[in-house]
This record gives C-alpha cells, structure tokens and sequence, in this order.
C-alpha cells in the first residue's frame, strides 16, 4: 500500500509540474513510468507517458515503455509507433526489437516482423517462430463442397494441400496442389431437349514468392497454372501470372495487384485495388474491400467487394463479405483460388469462422452463396458452398 501510495503522490505532483513548466522533468518522469511499469499500471502509464510526449520530453525508454502498455492493453497499431521510435533511435535495443516484432505478429503481419527480429538472438528470435531459415513453415489441407439447384449443373468438390516455406528473414514460398470436380450438362444439338454431361476436372498447381522490401512494402510475385479436362480426349492448359505491391501502415494495408495469362485458350488480365483498415488499431475490428476489373475477349468487367469482421472471442475471428458485378472468371487471393467454371459470377456474399486451436493449429469454417449466369440459356441460379481449412504453423 506504501509503494501504491508512493506513485499516487508522484502522479499527482508530475501533473501539477505540467501546469507549471513547458517540458516535465525527465528524473521524475522516467522513475515514475519505470515505476508503473514495474506495477503493471498499463493505464496510468500511457497516461504519463502521452502527457510527457505531448509536453516535448521524449526519449528511447519511455517509447520502450510506452509500446510495452501499449502491447498490454491490445493496442498493437500504437505499440508499433512507439518501438519503432525507439529503435530508430537506439538500433541496438534488443528489448526494443523484441516488443515490435511481437506487435507486428499481434497485427498478424508475418513479414515486418521477421524482417525485424533478424538481429535478433535465437533464443528469442525461435519461440516468435521466425526462423531465418525452415523448410516446412506452414502445411494446410482444404476441402470444400458446391451444390445447387440447377438441374444443368451438379455438385462440384474442390481440394488443396498447401506448404510454406521460409527462405530467409525477407523471402518465403508457398506452393499448393488442387483438384476441381464438376459434371454439367451441354445441350445436345443432335437430340433436341436433350443434353450432354460433361464431366470437368481441373488440376492445378500454384506457387508464389512474397517478399519483405522494408517493413511497410511487400512485393508478391505468383504463378498458377491449371490442367482442364472438360470431357474431351485433349486436356486444356492455362496459366495466369501475378505480380502485386503492398504498402501497410498501423491501420491500415493497401494492395495493388494485376494478372495476366491464358484461360481456356482465352486471354485475360485482371486488376486488383484491396484496402484493409483496423479502426482500433487491432484485430478486434476491421473492415476490407477489393476492386478488381477482368479483362477478356476485348471487354472489361468489373466486379466490387466489401467485407467486415472482428473478434468473437480470445481465439475465433468472425468475417461476412459482399460482392456484384458480373465476371467470366475471378482470381482471388493472390491468384489462389481461380475457379475456371463456365457459367460468369454475377453476385456473392458468404461468412467464415477462424479458430485458433492448441500446438499452433488453425481451422477456418467457411460459406459462400453465388450467384451465377447459365452460359447456354442465360439463366440465374445459385450455387452453394461449405468448405473447411485446417493449418500447422511453426
């Protein structure tokens, strides 16, 4: 109650030292926010500490300690700013270098934080598991099912096993194989009334290289290539390329984006614009958006995307999305998932659920509901689809 009683009174004279002199004294500040640290009063020291800030008295230790309550009061955004004025100003503090590569993965981006825990020691640098170098960063197994009403159209299945790899403190790879499955039925211009099921089957593989300019760029550089089989003797190959430069800031990540190649012997090109806020500077709320327009056959076709979601509880995120406009075929994801279907995507929305489970083992519940235009007869219909996602990160 002593010591209690002891910070109380020093708070109170450091308040009334403010009203009295342009900039706080840096003895009494700097024992008084060592001391609240020390306390754990996260509250009271980012209430000092911001006075002192405000009132021109700033230095390496009190960022430390403000990125430190910052941290502990699940404000990663903010606790970014502070370390990272404290690094800056002293590079060799390791305490310092800890915090932010600890805020950036709190604002789950991987990449700044490797980029800044590379001069770190490997007893710290190993439990943030970013290992300069590992083979096997990341395995994932995907599974998903589409069904619909559609009497021209059955259901469709889709799987994909996906690996990561970290090649260094700036670059890494992830590879993914994937199988599409669909049976549709063509009219039969012989027999009229009747039609032709055609079943089709798509292979592909993907692969892309991401890499950590400096803390706020990203350059991903990407390549899918798909075998089709649309119920023919010969097999169809196309093959899209991605390239995409992002710029993130504490709030906020901004990504352009652009693919170009060969679908079914079929150009196409296709821009992306995404923006993702964090209004509270955390992961409990953001929102995203993407705009992406599809060029074929000497025609543009945009198509918009917005979406929400937040925290439900310490370990389950919960997002829901929109989106319209009418496209022959979308690449998402950085080109991951392209779905070379032949009926065009005219609206979408969907919602999945990420759980973070023990030993670093995610699952995402995910369902999407689309609406597609028949490519024979020009109808609408709607295609469902439930898919699950399960993931080692080490």
């Amino acid at each position: 109650m002593r010591k209690l009683a002891l910070l109380l009174v020093l708070l109170a004279g450091t308040t009334a030292a403010h009203a009295q002199a342009p900039v706080p004294d840096y003895q009494t500040t700097d024992s008084l926010t060592q001391a609240l640290a020390g306390q754990y009063r996260w509250a009271a020291l980012d209430s000092v500490g911001g006075t002192a800030l405000r009132l021109g008295l700033d230095y390496p230790a009190l960022r430390r300690r403000l990125g430190q309550a910052a941290l502990a009061r699940d404000r990663p955004a903010q606790a970014t700013w502070h370390y990272g004025r404290a690094l800056r100003e002293n590079p060799v503090d390791i305490t310092a270098r800890y915090g932010l590569a600890l805020a950036y993965l709190s604002l789950n981006q991987p990449g700044p934080a490797a980029l800044v825990a590379r001069d770190l020691p490997d007893s710290l640098r190993r439990p943030l598991h970013l290992n300069g170098f590992q083979l096997l960063s990341r395995v994932e197994v995907e599974a998903s099912g589409q069904t619909t009403r559609q009497e021209h159209r059955g259901p469709a299945g889709f799987l994909r096993l996906g690996v990561g790899t970290r090649l260094s403190p700036r670059l890494s790879l992830s590879q993914s194989i994937s199988y599409f499955g669909q049976n549709i039925e063509l009219p039969d211009r012989q027999q009229r009334g009747r039609g032709t099921s055609y079943p089709v089957r798509q292979n592909g593989y993907y692969a892309q290289l991401a890499g950590q300019l400096a803390p706020r760029w990203r350059a991903l550089l990407g390549y899918h290539f798909l075998d089709s089989d649309f119920g023919r003797l010969e097999t169809s190959s196309s093959h899209l390329g991605y390239a995409a430069l992002a710029y993130a800031r504490p709030h906020w990540t901004a990504q352009l984006g652009q693919y170009v190649g060969t679908l079914t012997d079929t150009a196409r090109a296709q821009t992306n614009l995404r923006l993702t806020v964090y209004p509270l500077g955390n992961l409990r709320l953001y929102g995203f958006g993407q705009a992406s327009v599809v060029r074929s056959n000497g025609r543009s076709h945009p198509h918009a995307l917005l979406g929400a979601g937040g925290r439900l509880h310490r370990r389950a995120w919960l997002d829901v999305y929109g989106g319209l406009g009418q496209v022959p075929v979308l690449a998402e994801l950085d080109g991951l998932y392209v779905y070379n279907l032949l009926d065009p995507l005219q609206a979408r929305a969907g919602t999945g659920l990420l759980i973070l489970l023990p030993e670093r083992l995610s699952l995402r519940l995910s369902y999407g509901l689309e609406r597609r235009r028949d490519a024979i007869n020009g109808s609408l219909y709607n295609l469902q689809s439930l898919s699950t996602a399960l993931a080692w990160t080490w």
